[in-house]
Order: C-alpha cells, then sequence, then structure tokens
C-alpha cells in the first residue's frame, strides 16, 4: 500500500482528519500522490487505494462520493497507455478539488446572510463548511458563537480556535450547558455528516439533543451541509450505521469496574427540528433538499460498488 495513502487511512481513523468535507478531499488527495509515483498497474493501486480509504469511515457519504468520482474516472481512461490514463486522472482529481472549492465557497456567502449583525449562535463539533460561513459572515459582521466542548474527543476546541483567528466572539461551554444558554440565542447551525432519503440528519453526538432544545426555546436550526452530505444508499434502503468508538474516549474502564460504557460517535436529528439545510443549491428545508437530491443522484456503477464496500 502506498504509504501516504496507508497514513491518510490512519489518520481519518484515529479522528487527526476530520470533518466529512476534509475527509473526503484528504482522500483524494491520497490518491494524487499514488499517481505522482507513476504506477507500473494504475488501475489495480488505485482500486485498492480506494477500498483501503472507503472503509475508514462508514458513516462518510462525502468519502464514498469522492471514491466513486476517482473509480468513475479511472474507468473513463481503461483504453489510454498508462502515461495518459495517469495524466488523465490527475486532471480530473484537480478538477475535483477545485470544485469542492467553489461549493464551499457557495454554501459560505449563502450561509453567511442568515447570521446578522449583533448574533449570537451556538454550535456543535467541527465543520470547516460551516466555520466556511462563519468566515463569510465575519467580514461586515460582529457576532458571537457559542461552542460546546464536545466530548469525548473535544473537536469544540478546534472550532473555537479557528473562531478567535477570524476575530469572532466566542464563549466555550460544557456540552450539558447547551440548554443553559439556549435561550439566549438567535441561531443554532452546525454540519453534517450524513443527510439520508427521508431528511434525517446524522451528525456529532449531542446535535440532536441540541436540536430539541433549540425547537423548545423557538431557535432557528440550520445545517450547513454540501450535497455531497446527501447519502443515495439510504434510497436503496440501506440503514446508516451509528459508529460507536473505544469506551477508552470516555472514561478509563478501571475506573468503573463492572460498568457497561458506551460512545456513540453519531446521533439522529429528524427532519422536524430542522429549519433548513444551507447547501450550493440555496436553503431548503429537508424534504426540499432531498426531493432535489433524489432526482439528481444517479447511482451508477462506481457508487453501487462504493456502496458495497462501505455497507459490506
Amino acid at each position: 500500500m502506498h504509504p501516504v495513502v496507508e497514513e491518510t487511512a490512519k489518520q481519518i481513523k484515529e479522528l487527526k482528519i476530520q470533518g466529512a468535507k476534509r475527509i473526503a478531499e484528504r482522500a483524494v488527495a491520497a490518491i494524487y500522490a499514488l499517481l505522482l509515483d507513476e504506477p507500473k498497474d494504475v488501475e489495480k493501486e488505485v482500486v485498492d487505494a480506494v477500498k483501503v480509504l472507503v472503509k475508514t469511515r462508514p458513516t462518510e457519504p462525502a468519502l464514498r462520493d469522492a471514491m466513486a468520482f476517482v473509480l468513475r474516472e479511472l474507468r473513463k481512461g481503461k483504453d489510454l497507455p498508462p502515461p495518459e490514463r495517469i495524466r488523465q486522472l490527475k486532471r480530473s482529481l484537480e478538477n475535483y478539488a477545485e470544485h469542492m472549492k467553489e461549493v464551499d465557497a457557495a454554501i459560505g456567502r449563502i450561509g453567511a446572510r442568515l447570521i446578522e449583525d449583533g448574533y449570537t449562535v451556538i454550535t456543535h463539533c467541527h465543520s470547516s463548511t460551516l466555520m466556511r460561513v462563519f468566515e463569510e459572515a465575519s467580514k461586515e459582521k460582529k457576532f458571537t458563537v457559542i461552542v460546546t466542548e464536545t466530548r469525548p474527543r473535544y473537536q469544540g476546541k478546534i472550532t473555537a480556535k479557528e473562531l478567535l483567528g477570524m476575530g469572532v466572539d466566542v464563549m466555550y461551554i460544557v456540552d450539558g450547558a447547551a440548554h443553559y444558554f439556549m435561550k439566549d440565542v438567535d441561531l443554532y447551525m452546525t454540519g453534517a455528516d450524513v443527510i439520508t432519503a427521508d431528511g434525517r440528519v446524522i451528525n456529532k453526538i449531542g446535535t440532536a439533543l441540541m436540536a430539541v432544545s433549540a425547537r423548545e426555546m423557538g431557535v432557528p436550526y440550520y445545517v450547513a451541509a454540501s450535497t455531497y452530505k446527501f447519502d443515495p444508499a439510504t434510497i436503496l434502503g440501506y440503514k446508516e450505521p451509528i459508529e460507536e468508538r473505544d469506551p477508552k474516549e470516555v472514561i478509563d474502564p478501571k475506573e468503573l469496574p463492572g460498568a457497561k460504557i458506551r460512545n456513540p460517535a453519531f446521533d439522529v436529528t429528524p427532519p422536524r427540528y430542522i429549519t433548513g439545510i444551507v447547501s450550493e443549491l440555496g436553503v431548503l428545508t429537508p424534504h426540499a433538499f432531498v426531493s432535489t437530491l433524489s432526482q439528481q443522484k444517479h447511482i451508477d456503477r462506481a457508487l453501487e460498488e462504493i456502496i458495497r464496500l462501505s455497507f459490506g
């Protein structure tokens, strides 16, 4: 296995690379690094790399979408001589990276319009897409973001540091204080790992609890997510797995001998708690978002292959 692919897979598994979009981009970059070494059997090495990378995070449709794109582009050049096939695939991956930047920029511009001057926004975990919204809004407006610490891996620290770097006012709180502060906020905003065919949002554990609190307090909840977060596998009846991580992330089991310790990484927010999904398509209700994507997303051979790899 190519060392960059191996290291990228390791970092994704260990949560050193976080955020669905960033995971997809880094996976594509790893394939690109493999191509720079001009592999003799490009078909085998790229397919093997795709198989390794896609299994690192089975709950990431953006990663599946990216790996399906790689397979699609690889097979377009199957009749070309190896050097030209490699060059063509490299160009395709460069175009993919550029397109992802354009998508993020569009979501940033659209989402920033939801944040008014003087607003207080509460958020949970870390989303590079949502950070683009905050960055765009910070260019013209002053606002405060309340950031939950996001146990047990404390991804809220990443969010808080990036916001401070933008000059945004930050209040950092424990997860359990979210409801206490919800009465003081104007918007609840998060990213998303998955959006299913029935409009549910799967995101970092704790997201749904805060969505319930937001609705109780009359606070709008917006999800910043590209169309790549929509999972067409759920149209086919596949159920998104909820990853359970090592209990040691929560507490050393030796401290509580005999106790069962659970560490689910994600939870599911029903569409009734979501005001809108902010994507490159605009701000849509969950059902409008799903309806649009269900018509646009074609499940071809490459995507079917990736779906089978992901779901076993």
